[in-house]
């Protein structure tokens, strides 16, 4: 039968007022065989995998560390044609509204039952379907358009790998959903309380990030209209299992055919799920793209905020604030592949070594966190600090901070290898780094002209603002460095000499704190929050990848400790390093002794842990 002859059969009356039993009757008498999305209310739905024996404990294997688009609800024994515990005298040959043959990874036709093949060495797996949470997302007043218009739902390939298993190696497929954005946090909440139909959302906005270059036309099902003010929402999705199958070449294997799923006697129960928070962290100039987490983990964040505010200087930093931007770094830090930090303020002009203690160890323990999740960073240094930055990177190499080493470049090195159009990172972060004013100058906090003593990595920081690929995110504790542009009216308003000494380069997320270096420390305690939440963990790994027994984060490896912070402070002092406002060689930092610091990573530790 032609793909168009099977399009022309209408569902039956209120499918979605059928049993699962009178449902899978009309599909065994080929009375249906198109999608059975919004039939058998509060019913759960199943994708299908038929698979010959000898490939069964592999498949078995590959679902488990696969879980998000495949589920395993039920696992048949050879030959078993019914699924006892999710339907009452089933027929996994028939009742099926229309199935796909797969021979030697090659897609051969479709067809409406498979009751002509021989079964006694199948094994058919039985694999949960988003179709299930479809009618407990209309209930909490989200529409789901394809259920609505009668459409199969769109689906498509992603870049995303599925962790592989002996010969299962393939990438995930995923359905889509348009969601209103006001809409998001319902919409993700009312799934994850479902994970045997797939969970929650595995990504939220922006289809490039997951290889799909147009959303207008999935790879399969129907093209679904996304209105003025939703976001493309997507699921991850069983037609996984027909991807996997062709990378495997059975000799013979059996799928659904996307969208037209079993129909089983199970209601769908769902878990009890605490809301969750979904935060957008894209730029205004780039399509949206959002994170989820769970609300405790955001609270967490708010309360490493409020320490790191902290202002013993009286500098009046409250005033820059951005609420909620420590939030959006952390999380786009958790996101991100490759991130580039900055540090560096010359302020010291009567020295010969002119750099001061807060900002390096700050952006160490940034360089820490993101090592620890496996993250590829990159420092950009002025040439003449150059060497004395790498001597601190190979410091805390060997008191064990850092994991692996990082790459220091100089500013005319970055430079070369940087573009706006093609950049090598897609976070850009600056900490304490000295930020060019409106005069075209760099001042001290006092009004001081450093000029003469800072290369211009604005330059870099500005073009990364210009790529709507990399975001860029400012730490400062004054209003004089780099990204504080971003509130330099406020700066000009509250701080003193503010008018002298604003920076006017602005970043996208900006970390205010009492000193820059608890800035670092806060992003860097941020992260361990956000990765030590499963729910954001899932997220990011796309529901893909499940590691038994994974092994726990530690703390330690986020934030530096008491004797490695010491160790780095001694270190910078041998080199000369000395206390921005003190000019002393012992262990302080902005004035504030050694255990005025260690005391405040005592706070966060204490917040995290």
């Amino acid at each position: 039968m032609s793909d168009a002859n099977y399009k022309f059969l209408a569902p039956p009356p209120n499918p979605d007022k059928l049993s699962p039993r009178e449902a899978r009757e009309v599909i065994r008498r080929n009375g249906y065989y198109g999608p059975t999305s919004g039939f058998c209310k509060g019913y759960n739905q199943t994708n299908i995998a038929v698979l010959p024996s000898n490939l069964a404990n592999e498949f078995r294997e590959f679902c488990r560390r696969n879980n998000g688009p495949l589920p395993l609800l039920y696992c048949s024994q050879p030959g078993e044609l019914g699924a006892p515990p999710l339907a009452s005298g089933s027929d996994i040959r028939s009742d099926v509204p229309r199935y796909t043959i797969f021979s030697r990874g090659r897609q051969v036709e479709d067809c409406l039952d498979l009751c002509g093949f021989a079964w006694d060495d199948f094994v058919t797996f039985y694999l949960g379907c988003s179709f299930s949470f479809e009618s407990a997302l209309t209930e909490a007043g989200v529409e789901v358009r394809n259920m609505a218009s009668g459409k199969n739902v769109s689906m498509y390939r992603t870049n995303v790998r599925c962790a592989p298993v002996g010969s299962f190696d393939c990438n995930m497929v995923v359905s889509m959903r348009p969601v209103p954005l006001d809409l998001l946090a319902k919409a993700v909440t009312v799934t994850a309380a479902c994970p045997g139909a797939h969970g929650a959302p595995v990504h939220i906005g922006d289809p490039a990030r997951l290889g799909v270059a147009n959303i207008s036309e999935p790879d399969f099902g129907d093209p679904t209209e996304i209105k003025e003010g939703e976001v493309p929402v997507f699921w991850a999705c069983g037609v996984t299992a027909s991807e996997a199958i062709k990378s495997a070449k059975p000799q013979l294997a059996f799928t659904h055919y996307p969208g037209s799923m079993f129909i089983t006697d199970v209601k769908l129960e769902s878990l009890q799920e605490d809301c969750l928070a979904v935060v957008p962290i894209s730029k205004p100039c780039a399509p949206v793209f959002a994170s989820v987490l769970t609300h405790q983990a955001c609270s967490k964040i708010r309360q490493l905020e409020d320490v790191i505010l902290d202002d013993p200087g009286g500098r009046g930093v409250a005033h820059l604030v951005q609420r909620g931007d420590l939030l959006k770094a952390c999380l786009t830090l958790s996101h991100s592949t490759s991130v580039a930090i900055t540090t560096g303020f010359p302020c010291l002009v009567q020295y010969d070594q002119k750099q001061e203690t807060d900002g390096l160890p700050g952006a160490l323990a940034i360089a820490q966190s993101l090592l620890a999740i496996g993250k590829k960073v990159t420092f950009i240094s002025d040439t003449s600090t150059k060497a004395v930055f790498q001597s601190c990177v190979d410091c805390m190499l060997a008191n064990g901070g850092l994991s692996s080493y990082l790459e220091v470049l100089s500013y005319s090195e970055a430079e070369g290898l940087y573009s706006r159009v093609h950049s090598p990172f897609d976070c850009f972060l600056a900490i304490e780094r000295a930020g060019r004013g409106v005069d075209g100058c760099y001042h001290t906090m006092r009004g001081v002209d450093i000029s003469e003593f800072c290369e211009p990595v604005d330059d870099l920081f500005l073009q990364a603002q210009c790529n709507p690929a990399v975001t860029t995110i400012g730490v400062g504790d004054g209003g004089n460095e780099l990204g504080m542009g971003k509130v330099q009216s406020l700066v000009e308003t509250h701080i003193d000499h503010g008018r002298a000494i604003a920076c006017s380069v602005s970043s996208d997320l900006l970390v205010c704190a009492g000193v820059s270096n608890w800035g670092g420390y806060g992003i860097a305690g941020g992260l361990f929050v956000v990765r030590n939440c499963p729910t954001h963990e899932r997220y990011v790994s796309h529901a893909v990848g499940t590691v038994q027994d994974p092994q726990p984060l530690l703390v330690d490896n986020f934030l530096p400790t008491n004797e490695q912070t010491t160790a780095l402070l001694q270190h910078m002092n041998t080199l000369g390093i000395r206390d921005g406002i003190t000019h002393s060689l012992d262990q302080s930092v902005d004035g504030l002794p050694l255990q005025t610091h260690l005391r405040k990573l005592q706070q966060l530790r204490d917040i995290i842990a």
